[in-house]
């Protein structure tokens, strides 16, 4: 019987795949090497100061990374919930808010104003309308609507103004900081008019809607969201000069801005000052003024 023999790897073969696996060790060894280097490169960019992506191939560079995307999301969400542009599903609820606009010594002064009761009475602050240092009374003053891009839709001339200011004693007292204005026809704009009440003086989730001082230069309508506080809540006293505080974001907002209880969306009081957020409320010389008017718009409409 022959016996076949097992075939075995001759010595030159083995030395051929000695030297392949070397040469691939080697190539693995340079491709690494070059690796390294390129990454210290880049490093050296970042470090003079050249534009450089995050690296997310660590672990924890990776997580960190998201961590923090999502922590500055979360702060851009909570910023737009105090502070924002009103949306135009809004407009037709804040319709009846619109800028007074005087001229003073050839510039413009603006504040924001609300209706009231009527498309023809408005409620602003009586600052608006105080003499400047050279003695200029304003002039040419107009209630303007504005729409949700920016754009006047109406401008109507004032035909009077009552100001609290003018009574005796009164002029500037921060709580007195009120004026109501007759234009000289009904908004065709506004859709509703603003319903107004009595500030309860309890801690109060609050919207307050206006405008820039400077409607040139950005018209658009805005919207904060915060909390007006109690007088005195704690044994702190919360109350500003005249008025209470809130903490809504004013900086964009004029004064004359109507603040609203978010949960009856009834107007508890007007922002009168950016310098120390406060808001002052209706008091009795502003309740007996607005009745006034709106009676005599009752008897007008009914002589005709």
């Amino acid at each position: 019987m022959r016996v076949k023999l097992a075939s075995l790897p001759s010595a030159s073969n083995a030395r051929t795949r000695a030297l392949k696996l070397a040469l691939v060790t080697g190539a693995l060894a340079v491709l690494a090497l070059m690796g390294n280097q390129r990454a210290h490169a880049d490093a050296a960019l970042c470090g003079k100061g050249s534009e450089c992506a995050p690296d997310l191939s660590s672990p924890a560079e990776s997580q960190h990374f998201f961590r923090f995307s999502t922590a500055h999301d979360q702060a851009n969400q909570h910023e737009s919930l105090r502070r924002s542009e009103v949306t135009s599903k809004d407009y037709a609820s804040f319709s009846g808010v619109g800028v007074i606009s005087c001229m003073v010594d050839g510039k413009q002064r603006t504040s924001t104003a609300f209706l009231v009761g009527a498309f023809d009475i408005g409620v602003t602050v009586a600052h608006m309308f105080q003499k400047s240092a050279t003695g200029a009374e304003p002039a040419d003053c107009t209630y303007n609507s504005i729409d949700s891009v920016g754009q006047v839709r109406e401008r109507i001339p004032v035909s009077y103004v009552k100001s609290q200011w003018d009574e005796a004693g009164a002029s500037g007292q921060i709580s007195k900081d009120f004026a109501v204005v007759r234009l000289s026809q009904p908004s065709r704009y506004a859709q509703r008019t603003m319903p107004l009440g009595r500030f309860s003086g309890s801690a109060a989730s609050v919207v307050m809607i206006g405008y820039k001082n400077d409607i040139d230069a950005d018209s658009i309508k805005r919207k904060a969201r915060g909390t007006v506080y109690e007088r005195r809540a704690n044994s702190i006293v919360n109350a500003s000069t005249g008025g209470f505080t809130h903490d809504l974001d004013s900086h964009d907002i004029s004064p004359g801005a109507p603040l609203i209880d978010e949960t009856t969306g009834v107007i508890v009081g007007m922002h009168a000052q950016s310098a120390h957020n406060t808001m002052i409320t209706m008091n009795d010389w502003l309740e007996k003024t607005l009745k006034s008017e709106m009676q005599q718009q009752r008897e007008a409409r009914a002589a005709n």
